[in-house]
C-alpha cells in the first residue's frame, strides 16, 4: 500500500533513516559544527569574541557600568535573590527582555557573585545578542547573493562600528534590539522572495520578541503590516475577495505575536501594579523623569538639529546612500527596499518622533539602528533584485539552457566563451562592489567616533565612558571613574554593620542604589520598591521589622519614595541620622537613619 511505502525505511539499529528526515544526535552535532564553520557561523564566534572582550574590560579594568545596564540586571536579580523573590519583582517600567535572558545567568550568582555585581550576566547576554545580530546581517547579505568580498566587507563594517563594539558589550538592551530587528528584517526579506509561511511566521516572532525588549517595534509592526497585505494581495491567484483575504490573513500572522506580548504585558502590568502601561505612567518612566529633568529641552528646530546631526555623525553618507538605494531600488523594480524602509526604517522614525514629542532623552543610542540600515542600504545596491507580480502576470521569460546536441560542434566552445565572459563581468561587478562600499562606508567609523566623543551629540556615552579614550579627564570623567567606588564604599560599610533581613527600606530607582543591593553579600537586608509589601513596611517601618530608612539627597528626588513619604525625616523625633554617606562619582549623597519609633501621630 502507498501508506506502507511512504513510512521511513528502519536504519541499522531500527531507527528510522536519515534519509527520510530523521535526524540522528550525531547528525544535530554534525549539523551545529557545520554552521559554526560557516561564514556566519565564524562571524558570529569572531564577533562574540571581540564584543566579550570589551565587556571584560568594562567590567574587570574600567568597572564603568553605565546604569540602565546595571538596573535591567538588578531586576533580573530581585527576581532570584531579594527578600522578596518573585517573578513580578522584575519590574515594568522597562520591557522585560534583558532582564529575563539575564536570569539564567543569575541563577549562578551565589556562586560568582560578579555576575551581578560587575554586570556580567548583563555584558554577556549583550555580547551574545550582538554577535547574533551580526549573524543574522551575514545571513541577509548571503541570502541576497552579494559577492563575497562586499559582503565580508559590509559585515565587518557593522561588527566594528565604534557603537556597535561598545552595545555589544556594555550590557545595554541595544544587542537583543538589533538581533531581532535584523532577525525580523531577513525572514520577511526570505518570505517577499519565496512566498513561504515559515519565513512569514519567523519574521512575526523576531517582532514579538523585539518588542518585549524596546517600543520601537510598534511602529515597525505598524508599518510593515500594510505592505505584507498589499504583496500578498498582488501576488494571490483567485478573485478579488480571496486575495484581499489572503493579504489580510498574512498581515494578521505578521502581528499576531507583537499584539499579542503588547496586550500580554500591559495585562499583566495592570493586574499587578494596577496600571497597564508603566513606562508612560510611572513617576519612574522617562516622560516622568524628562519632565522634572534639568536637561534642556529646546525648541522643536532644536531637536530636529540634534537629530540629523547625531544620525550623520553615525553615517555621514546617509543621504548620498539612501538615494542610490532607491534609485537603484526604482530602476529594476525591487520590491525589497520596502522592507528595510518599514521594518528597521520604522523603528528609527518611531525613535525620532518620540525624541521630538519630549519623550526620551536625547542620548545617541537610540540612533543605533541608523547602523545596520546603512550597511544594508548599501548592500541592497548590489542584491539580486524582487519584483511583486499580480496574480496571473507572467513573469519575464527566462532564457533557456543551451542544448549541447541542437548547437552543433562548436556549442562547447561558444559556452566556455559565454561562462569566462560572465566570470570576468562578475569579477569587474565585485571590484565596483567593494570600491563602492569602502567610499561609502569608511566615513561611518572616524564619524561615528567623533560623535561618541561629543558631550552635546552624545551626552549619554560621553558622560559614563567619555574617560576610557580622554586624553585630558574633566570632572564628568571624574566622577564615572569614582562611580563604581562610591558604590563598593556603600556595600562595604552595609556589610560589616551585619544588618538583618529586612533592616533597610530604600527606593532602587537611584543609579547606584541598584549597584549597591546587588554588591552587598546579602541583598535580603533591603526592602526594595520591587518587593510586594513595601509601601506596607514604608507606612510603618517598626511594626513589619524594619529599623532604618535610606534617603537619597534631600529627601525630594521623585526617584525616591523613601524621602518623598517622609520630607522632614531630619527633623522627626521617631528616627535619627544613623550614617551619612557623602556624594560621590555618580552617587548622590544617601543619609541612613535609625528608626526609634512609628510615623503615624508623631510626624
Amino acid at each position: 500500500m502507498t501508506l506502507l511505502a511512504d513510512r521511513p525505511t528502519a536504519g541499522p539499529q531500527g531507527a528510522p533513516s536519515a534519509s527520510f528526515g530523521y535526524v540522528t544526535p550525531r547528525s544535530r552535532w554534525s549539523r551545529f559544527g557545520h554552521r559554526l564553520g560557516s561564514e556566519g557561523g565564524l562571524f558570529f564566534l569572531f564577533a562574540y569574541a571581540v564584543y566579550q572582550a570589551i565587556a571584560w574590560l568594562l567590567d574587570w579594568k574600567y568597572l564603568d557600568f553605565e546604569g540602565d545596564a546595571v538596573s535591567r540586571v538588578a531586576n533580573g536579580f530581585y527576581v532570584l535573590h531579594s527578600r522578596d523573590p518573585h517573578l513580578g519583582a522584575i519590574g515594568f517600567v522597562w520591557n522585560p527582555l534583558s532582564s529575563v535572558a539575564d536570569i539564567p545567568l543569575l541563577l549562578f550568582n551565589s556562586f560568582w557573585p560578579a555576575l551581578a555585581s560587575h554586570d556580567v550576566a548583563g555584558t554577556t547576554v549583550s555580547a551574545l545578542a550582538m554577535a547574533g545580530a551580526v549573524y543574522q546581517l551575514n545571513a541577509l547579505l548571503r541570502e541576497w547573493k552579494v559577492n563575497v568580498v562586499p559582503r565580508v566587507l559590509l559585515t565587518l563594517f557593522f561588527l566594528g562600528n565604534p557603537m556597535i563594539l561598545l552595545f555589544g558589550g556594555n550590557g545595554m538592551s541595544e544587542g537583543l534590539y538589533l538581533f531581532a530587528m535584523v532577525a525580523t528584517a531577513r525572514y520577511l526579506l526570505r518570505w517577499l522572495r519565496q512566498d513561504d509561511l515559515a519565513s512569514l511566521v519567523y519574521a512575526a516572532s523576531a517582532l514579538g520578541i523585539a518588542y518585549l525588549e524596546r517600543s520601537e517595534p510598534v511602529a515597525a509592526a505598524l508599518l510593515a503590516a500594510p505592505f505584507v497585505c498589499w504583496v500578498s494581495f498582488t501576488r494571490s491567484p483567485g478573485d478579488r475577495r480571496s486575495r484581499v483575504w489572503s493579504g489580510l490573513t498574512d498581515a494578521v500572522i505578521l502581528v499576531a505575536p507583537i499584539v499579542t506580548c503588547f496586550l500580554a504585558w500591559a495585562a499583566v502590568s495592570w493586574v499587578i501594579v494596577g496600571q497597564p502601561f508603566e513606562q508612560f505612567t510611572s513617576k519612574y518612566g522617562n516622560a516622568a523623569l524628562i519632565a522634572n529633568s534639568h536637561i534642556p529641552k529646546g525648541h522643536l528646530s532644536t531637536r530636529v538639529i540634534h537629530e540629523l546631526h547625531g544620525i550623520l555623525y553615525l553615517a555621514p553618507a546617509l543621504p548620498v546612500i539612501l538615494v542610490a538605494a532607491l534609485l537603484v531600488a526604482t530602476y529594476r523594480r525591487d520590491a525589497q527596499i520596502w522592507v528595510l524602509v518599514t521594518v528597521l526604517g520604522g523603528c528609527l522614525g518611531f525613535t525620532m518622533v518620540t525624541y521630538l514629542l519630549n519623550a526620551i532623552f536625547p542620548w545617541y543610542r537610540y540612533y543605533i539602528m541608523v547602523v545596520p540600515i546603512e550597511v544594508l542600504l548599501v548592500g541592497i545596491l548590489f542584491a539580486q533584485p524582487v519584483r511583486i507580480y499580480r496574480a496571473g502576470a507572467a513573469p519575464p521569460p527566462v532564457e533557456p539552457e543551451p542544448d549541447p546536441v541542437a548547437e552543433g560542434p562548436y556549442g562547447s566552445s561558444r559556452r566556455s566563451q559565454q561562462e569566462r565572459r560572465r566570470r570576468t563581468r562578475g569579477y569587474v561587478g565585485a571590484a565596483i562592489a567593494t570600491v563602492v562600499t569602502l567610499a561609502l562606508l569608511i566615513p561611518s567609523i572616524p564619524g561615528t567616533m567623533k560623535g561618541m566623543d561629543n558631550p552635546t551629540i552624545a551626552p549619554d556615552t560621553d558622560l559614563y565612558f567619555g574617560y576610557i579614550w580622554h586624553k585630558h579627564p574633566n570632572a564628568d570623567d571624574k566622577a564615572a571613574k569614582a562611580a563604581f567606588p562610591a558604590v563598593e564604599s556603600i556595600a562595604s560599610y552595609i556589610d560589616k554593620q551585619h544588618f538583618a533581613n529586612g533592616d533597610i527600606v530604600v527606593d532602587t530607582a537611584d543609579n547606584c542604589i541598584p549597584n549597591v543591593v546587588t554588591d552587598v553579600d546579602n541583598p535580603r537586608v533591603f526592602v526594595i520598591t520591587n518587593d510586594r509589601d513595601f509601601q506596607r513596611v514604608l507606612d510603618d517601618p517598626l511594626t513589619f521589622g524594619a529599623h532604618y530608612l535610606m534617603v537619597q539627597g534631600n529627601g525630594s528626588s521623585q526617584t525616591d519614595a523613601v524621602g518623598q513619604q517622609y520630607p522632614g525625616i531630619d527633623k522627626a523625633n521617631w528616627a535619627h541620622l544613623a550614617h551619612a554617606f557623602p556624594s560621590e562619582g555618580f552617587c548622590v549623597n544617601f543619609r541612613l537613619y535609625k528608626v526609634t519609633g512609628h510615623p503615624q501621630g508623631t510626624y
